[in-house]
């Protein structure tokens, strides 16, 4: 049985967090929990959720796949479904073939049946989360890597991780047989090869689909020391000879976590079995009901793994999309997903296409126009959501861009414009909220109440855990602060992570004596004792008149601007102002560009756009919007942006500027746009004022 406490009947907007009377101690704030749920404990685990999810409907959908046509060479656009059961089924042959690989010494001559770790390198698809719902059934550590790593990093994690075995696609099977080549991967014994793309299910059993290919990985394999197997292989070798289930205690090791820092190499937070269990069971205080998520963000990263952990927990359905971000939208409408997890970076995308047909001249822009503004007033004064005549002529269509039947849309990885979630509440007519959290606590500490309409921050802490705020007076933050306390935010609770592993320094510097896991991340308390987070810790540059400037806090400022879709903004401390590099949202910036310069500039035209960004007249006029911004919310002098770059190519994974969490690399992205800072420098702070 679940120990936890039913859902509130109301959740309080008021007052949505508390102090604990005589907790405040010197340097720090009092410590606040969650007015609604205080006090929360679990003694269940990671791998009792699949089970309580399964005892709904063994027989219900689990694991869906759009299942690839090899003669069209194409997905076919449609989902077939591996049953809870099947699910159950599976991860046992797979659980059970590699206590056998341990037990005839394949895996190396110290492995015992449980606690060594697991390899996945793959894009989400129904075998990730078979193999994943294994390693917890036989107490195994898992190490998830993003399909995006370049061979060094993926060989770091793996040597790192001590990985023994390893499941991953084609694309990735020479990075890993030359790095064990190359000696970098002492521990590595095995590789299972799973196909590119899934098969319709009645194909699942057949041989797979390039036996030439495989038997070249095999052979080269073998002269390195590892032994390939297909999917099916391991699957048979399970089924031959079951082995029971050895599930996890509470406070064992299931996951090594790789957190994708900005600067050197990504720290393995651990990640024990009781911590998704107690998420689970706190958030689902919130949401309790079986739900379909489309699954598309990397697994790599504990907010994907979190939010299908809970899927799983309510007996609800997990569709994985087609591997092409391309074709997201594509997936969302074939599956009708009811809940979208998902990023500012994506639902930034799907607001700017909403504004961009408002903007649209004649009577459908107007249209929506009326509509929206309509809904947002309604929403303003008492909450409403829904509208009887502008829902069926303007926005039932909207609501089919993601399948026309999502409930629940949550936004976190990083800060989001409170226009954009208000915006998407109206147009979805669905409860939209944000949240926060950090690979250390299994991506759950905040999250807004339902029916708060009072947009800006990431709300209260969750049940069961509590926070408090740290005095960092040598930046100008003190819980004594007027009119809202300010500081270091720490937390803590069950589902913090008890350190790095192999990092003992890491460890002792993000988790004090007492059990406070140090964010990194300044917030304040608001009037309604949410959380609302304005700065980080390190990220402030001290310019050369002394002024201090939180460089990573203006850069989540300034994109609010919807014209941009990224920036980085730039300081030096031999400079007295900042400049920065922008790269803009096309939807925003083509139909703005056109009105600017007098001529026509289609989104589709990435070379008339680039030619745009160079233009004076059009760099003056960005600036312009900026400085706007920065009038209206009153920021000092030193915080105005006097210098700006256009580039029309975004910064990606794959030109190595951001990280695969969509944090922007500082360091190296300075390095990229050297010439074009170095530049805006040369030229001199351009003319801004910063009085209304």
């Amino acid at each position: 049985m679940e120990n936890s406490p039913a859902p509130p009947k109301s959740w309080p907007l008021d007052k949505q967090t508390l102090p604990v009377p005589g907790t405040q101690k010197p340097g720090f704030s009092a410590i606040y929990r969650n007015a609604a749920v205080p006090e929360l404990k679990t003694t269940q685990t990671t791998y009792d959720i699949f089970a309580r999810g399964k005892s709904f409907d063994p027989k219900a959908q689990c694991a869906g796949w759009r299942p690839w046509n090899a003669d069209k060479k194409n997905f076919e656009n449609y989902y077939e479904w591996l049953s809870y059961d099947e699910v159950e089924e599976q991860r046992t042959a797979v659980g059970s073939a590699l206590t056998h690989l341990a037990r005839q010494g394949k895996l190396g001559d110290d492995v015992g049946d449980r606690d060594w770790s697991v390899g996945l390198w793959v894009l989400n698809r129904p075998e990730y989360l078979i193999v994943d719902q294994s390693a917890l059934a036989y107490s195994r550590r898992t190490v998830s890597l993003y399909d995006s790593y370049d061979t060094p990093s993926a060989s770091y994690i793996l040597n790192h991780a001590e990985v023994r075995i390893v499941f991953t696609t084609p694309s990735h099977v020479a990075a890993v047989l030359s790095e064990k080549g190359a000696g970098r991967l002492p521990q590595l014994k095995a590789l299972v090869v799973l196909d590119a793309f899934r098969l319709p299910k009645s194909q699942c059993d057949l041989a797979p689909s390039d036996p030439t290919r495989d038997l070249l990985a095999k052979q080269w394999a073998a002269t390195v020391g590892v032994e390939t197997f297909t999917w099916n292989e391991i699957l048979e070798t399970g089924r031959r000879g079951i082995v029971a289930h050895t599930p996890p205690h509470i406070d064992d090791i299931v996951s090594f976590c790789y957190t994708s820092g900005t600067t050197g190499n990504p720290k393995a937070a651990i990640i024990t079995a009781g911590m998704g269990y107690f998420c689970g069971a706190s958030l689902g205080l919130h949401i309790n009901e079986a739900y379909v998520l489309l699954s598309y963000l990397p697994t790599a990263h504990i907010y994907a793994r979190g939010v299908e952990q809970f899927a799983l927990r309510n007996g609800g359905k997990i569709g994985f999309f087609c591997g092409d971000t391309t074709r997201l939208v594509e997936d969302a409408q074939i599956l009708q997903p009811s809940m979208f997890a998902s990023v500012p970076r994506v639902l930034n995308r799907i607001a700017a296409l909403i504004e961009a047909q408002a903007r649209a001249p004649g009577l459908k822009g107007k249209l929506l126009r009326t509509a929206i503004d309509a809904k947002v007033a309604n929403h303003d004064r008492d909450g409403t959501l829904t509208h009887a005549l502008y829902d069926r002529l303007v926005f039932n269509k909207v609501k089919k861009v993601l399948g026309g039947n999502v409930k629940f849309i949550v936004s976190g990885s990083a800060p989001i414009r409170p226009e954009v979630l208000k915006l998407l509440r109206v147009a979805f007519n669905c409860d939209v909220r944000e949240g926060y959290g950090q690979t250390e606590n299994y991506g759950s500490c905040l999250l807004m109440n339902p029916n708060d309409t009072s947009l800006g921050t990431c709300g209260p802490i969750i049940p069961g855990v509590e926070f408090k705020l740290r005095d960092i007076p040598e930046l100008g933050y003190t819980s004594a602060d007027k009119p809202f306390p300010r500081g270091e935010l720490l937390s803590r609770g069950q589902n913090t992570f008890p350190g790095y592993y192999k990092d003992p320094a890491k460890t002792a510097e993000t988790i004090d004596e007492e059990g406070w896991l140090h964010s990194g991340d300044v917030v304040l308390i608001d009037e309604r004792n949410r959380v609302k987070i304005i700065d980080r810790v390190k990220s402030l540059v001290k310019l050369s008149q002394g002024e201090y400037v939180a460089i990573d806090a203006l850069s989540e400022f300034y994109n609010r601007c919807p014209l941009s879709a990224q920036i980085l903004v730039h300081g030096d401390s031999f400079r007295d102002y900042l400049v920065a590099v922008v790269v803009p949202e096309p939807s925003v910036f083509a139909p703005w560009a056109s009105k600017v310069l007098g001529r026509s500039i289609a989104e589709s035209d990435v070379a008339a756009m680039a030619d745009a960004a160079k233009d004076p007249k059009l760099v003056a006029a960005y600036l312009a919007e900026y400085t706007k911004i920065a009038r209206e919310n009153k920021l000092k002098g030193f915080e105005y942006i006097k210098g700006l770059h256009i580039s029309m190519e975004p910064m990606s994974v794959e030109n190595g500027l951001i990280t695969p969490t969509l944090k922007v690399k500082t360091a190296v992205a300075v390095k990229h746009y050297k010439e074009a800072i170095d530049k805006l420098y040369e030229q001199g702070p351009a003319t801004v004022s910063s009085k209304l």
